[in-house]
């Protein structure tokens, strides 16, 4: 099952205001300690399409300086990244980071997988359009799902066929 307590992280919240004040969007923080060098983890993306190097770049040069002081005992080690484009989702508030994107999700009660296109999240289930379910082959234009009914969700990519 998704976790349901990345909003609730202060780290995540901090770095978000961070982030989100550039107008990007915080995907997952994660931050651990080994052998005095503190590790950090931010993965980003933007609301409008996909998130580039220059982006990336940005966000670690607003974001190092601030946690470089914080952790000024350790020393830090950054990454930041993007979501890649078939990210497994870890935490509910994915859903709502996602946004208009086709995502592939596992019904527990279906037993089977569902692909559609993220329309809307609350705190208790994620609305997909257009979607399909892969065993039944179901297809309606619009699911709501609890999240107590997802295993597992990831972003679901569409490979262009190779017309070579």
């Amino acid at each position: 099952m998704l976790k349901e307590d990345g909003k609730t992280s202060s780290l995540y919240q901090d770095v978000d205001r961070l982030v989100s004040a550039l107008g990007f969007l915080t995907v997952e923080v994660t931050d651990s300690i080994h052998q005095g060098t503190h590790s950090m983890r931010v993965i980003a993306a933007k609301p409008d399409g996909d998130i580039t190097t220059e982006d990336l770049a940005e966000l670690y040069n607003l974001i190092y300086p601030r946690y470089s002081v914080i952790y000024s005992d350790r020393d830090l080690q950054l990454e930041v990244s993007s979501p890649g484009l078939q990210r497994s989702f870890s935490d509910v508030l994915e859903f709502s980071v996602f946004r208009g994107r086709l995502v592939r999700v596992y019904s527990v009660s279906r037993s089977e997988y569902i692909i559609g296109t993220i329309t809307d999240s609350d705190d208790e289930s994620v609305v997909l359009s257009s979607y399909e379910a892969e065993g039944s082959k179901e297809k309606g234009e619009r699911i709501s799902l609890p999240y107590s009914d997802i295993a597992k969700a990831k972003l679901e990519y569409r490979w262009e066929a190779d017309n070579a």
